[in-house]
């Protein structure tokens, strides 16, 4: 140890040990920063010189060591002492008011100290206990960058929010007030009417003067009585005319799209689905660019790909073409994305709870939702599944989805229906992946025969549910939804076994030089001869019951006209289907009579739950005529210089007077599409040429001889389409 006198002859060393105990102001020692003191001519007071240049208040902290240290959360319940002392500005700037002004900016301006994971969209807390909690509190560690930066962003967003919002709302009122002086009496009653920023008067259609709060209000009533049922994902208590400005503050998404599909079939008001499709679009696109969203968002997209109205699409074809399956996929895609984001997978799972219990609930409708929209958008475009959520084997029943539980006596249990769309959906996914998971592995175990194991199993498997969910007590409308969609899924199974005799007459060796058509002809003139004889009868036999049931159990103006347009596309696949099975010569002439009576009234049921020329129902019911009735020489195209008016003509002119020339039953084997390939069915009932990536055209456009001829060509091809390996679309 040194002496006194060994120090003192040390000056230089003395005074850094009296710099090294040198008192700092507050915000240096907040930002944990050196406090230059003694550069304004009186060393050791404020103000230093940080606070000099920042135009800053500088106090003088007092010294933190020894003593009893008070943790942030007691600091607002301290009284400071009134006696002087070198700590008394330290102390006078602890009370509560002053103690929550500096709490605010340090946050957002300096690393919060320990990492505390919050979810994307916490549960609403006052700021001052959000920060709080953010000081003092760990939640959990994050698990990748993107967990630390919502973290941060949502301290930073809480403590900002408030002084932020204040201003902007004050100035918007000002500009309020002066438009309103400046131009009169007529635009004061504008600015009283655009005076509110809260409610639906700040909803953008209404805000504009687009619609007003009554006609919203109506659409969203319109849709709760006739939409809703099928879908049930709009909370219920946004059905009520009081909840309407907490609906349009909080769910503009939701809003947006329940009356973008409530609007679609006014015909006598169509400026108002042009303004709400244009709004949509306009929302739709937000979200696809990063836009923040929460789970009403992916709610809106769902909504949207089961209804599909026609404002969303710039071009309208007169003859369907599947163009509401590309919408479809492209809505159900961007809604599993946007809810993988924000964490809702994480709801399969009961215990990993995201907030409070109603939100919990709706996150997990959400989400499952998300996985039947998959999975059935899947089975009707032959494209694999995007999602593989939200995890069936953890066993979703209908308790798991309060909000679909009735409210009162009499209601109708939509969870329970929910469930048993759940436990058919995951049949359907199974049968996809199974039977139609890629064309190289279908035709493998096409020719093998080792499908028959998987057909037979699925059967059962159908049965078993028909049995538990046939007898569910519900009402008339919710009942045919359930028998339609059990019906498809007979077909979509039973049909795999139809396409694998096909295959298996293919490879076989041609009797006589005869063509493959006349082949399969032969083939499927004694059915009953057949191995798999008892899936073929079954799949026509489903096709016929899907018909009959859309046919006589719906109503076409009350019921089906509100349906999701999965069950209109599931009866246009069923007719194609029985379109392709009569073509190889299946069908007895008394068989084939049924069957095209039974089209005709489909077609007629279509039309009738139509709303307009450009409804779904009657878009394809025209494919359906065109396909069924006989298809023209010259199919009428819609060139640039003809006018809709013209083409319409022609084409009823087409279908009043169908070809009459008996060789024009004369089909190739694939009959130029797929019945589960609508684009190509258009193509084919129009007189478009085929897209020859689908059909395997390159085998014989790619051919070594070039003189080979059109005959040996077009075997070629029969062959190669029903060989290659092109897509997951089965081309019967």
């Amino acid at each position: 140890m040194e002496s006194p006198s060994q120090v003192a002859s040390q000056p230089h060393r003395a005074d850094n040990i009296l710099k090294r105990v040198s008192r700092a102001c507050l915000h240096c020692r907040q930002r944990k920063s050196r406090c230059d003191l003694d550069s304004n001519g009186n060393p050791g007071k404020p103000p230093c010189q940080r606070c000099v240049r920042e135009n800053r208040e500088c106090v003088l902290g007092g010294s933190n060591r020894g003593g009893r240290r008070i943790r942030k959360n007691k600091i607002k319940n301290f009284t400071p002492a009134t006696n002087p002392s070198p700590t008394k500005d330290w102390e006078e700037s602890s009370s509560p008011e002053s103690s929550e002004a500096r709490r605010a900016p340090s946050v957002s301006a300096s690393y919060p100290g320990p990492v505390v994971f919050l979810p994307p969209n916490p549960p609403a807390t006052s700021n001052s206990i959000a920060v709080e909690d953010a000081d003092t509190a760990i939640d959990s560690v994050p698990r990748n960058p993107s967990d630390a930066w919502q973290c941060l962003t949502g301290i930073a967003t809480q403590s900002t929010s408030v002084p932020q919002d204040r201003p902007r709302d004050h100035h918007a009122r000002s500009e309020s007030g002066s438009f309103s002086a400046h131009n009169g009496l007529r635009n004061s009653i504008v600015a009283d009417f655009n005076a509110p920023n809260t409610g639906i008067k700040a909803y953008r259609l209404v805000h504009s003067r687009a619609l007003d709060p009554a006609t919203v209000w109506q659409l969203v009533n319109r849709y709760a009585e006739n939409f809703h049922p099928y879908l049930p994902l709009v909370p219920r208590k946004y059905f009520e005319r009081s909840a309407l400005d907490e609906f349009a503050n909080n769910e503009k998404y939701l809003l947006t799209a329940i009356i973008t599909i409530a609007s679609k079939d006014l015909l006598d008001r169509p400026e108002i689905h042009e303004c709400c499709s244009k709004y949509m679009l306009e929302l739709i696109s937000a979200i696809s660019a990063g836009a923040e969203c929460d789970v009403d968002a992916i709610e809106a997209l769902l909504l949207l790909a089961e209804w599909e109205p026609h404002g969303l699409r710039s071009r309208i074809e007169r003859v369907g073409r599947g163009e509401e399956d590309r919408a479809a996929w492209m809505h159900v895609g961007l809604a599993l994305r946007s809810g993988y984001f924000i964490g809702l997978d994480r709801t399969s799972f009961r215990g990993d709870p995201y907030g409070e219990q109603a939100t919990e609930a709706r996150r997990r409708l959400a989400w499952a939702s998300c996985y039947v929209s998959d999975r059935l958008i899947s089975v009707r475009i032959g494209r694999a599944f995007w999602s593989r959520g939200p995890g069936p084997m953890t066993g979703l029943v209908s308790q798991d989805f309060p909000s679909l539980q009735p409210a009162r006596e009499g209601d109708e249990d939509y969870s329970k229906i929910f469930q048993a769309m759940l436990d058919l959906t995951q049949l359907y996914g199974n049968v996809h992946e199974v039977l139609y998971s890629g064309m190289r592995t279908s035709n493998q175990m096409m020719l093998m025969g080792d499908y028959v194991k998987y057909v037979d199993d699925f059967r059962l498997a159908i049965l078993r549910w028909k049995s538990l969910w046939g007898p569910l007590d519900c009402s008339a409308p919710m009942r045919a939804t359930l028998q339609l969609s059990y019906e498809y899924l007979r077909l979509y199974t039973t049909a795999f076994a139809f396409q694998a005799a096909i295959s298996q007459s293919l490879v076989k060796p041609k009797v006589d030089g005869g063509s493959h058509r006349d082949q399969l002809r032969t083939t499927f003139k004694n059915v009953a001869s057949m191995q798999d004889s008892r899936f073929i009868y079954e799949s026509v036999d489903a096709a016929k019951a899907y018909l009959t049931i859309l046919v006589d159990s719906v109503d076409p103006e009350r019921h089906l006209h509100f349906m999701p347009l999965r069950f209109y596309l599931y009866g246009i696949y069923s007719a194609v289907f029985l379109y392709k099975a009569r073509s190889f010569g299946m069908m007895v002439p008394s068989e084939e009579a049924k069957v095209q009576g039974l089209v005709a009234r489909t077609t007629e049921v279509l039309k009738q739950a139509s709303a307009g020329p450009d409804d779904i129902g009657s878009r394809y019911s025209r494919l359906l005529e065109l396909l069924w009735k006989g298809k023209p020489t010259n199919m009428p195209t819609t060139t640039p210089g003809e006018t809709p008016q013209s083409t319409d003509f022609a084409m009823q002119a087409a279908l009043s007077n169908p070809v009459s020339d008996p060789s024009y039953m004369d089909f190739s084997p694939a009959n130029d599409f797929s019945w589960l390939d609508l684009e190509a069915v258009g193509d084919y009932v129009s007189g478009d040429p085929v897209s020859g990536g689908l059909l395997g055209l390159d085998a014989f456009q790619n051919s070594s001889d070039p003189f080979q001829s059109a005959q040996d060509r077009s075997q070629n091809w029969q062959s190669s389409t029903w060989l290659g390996d092109m897509s997951s679309n089965l081309l019967f």
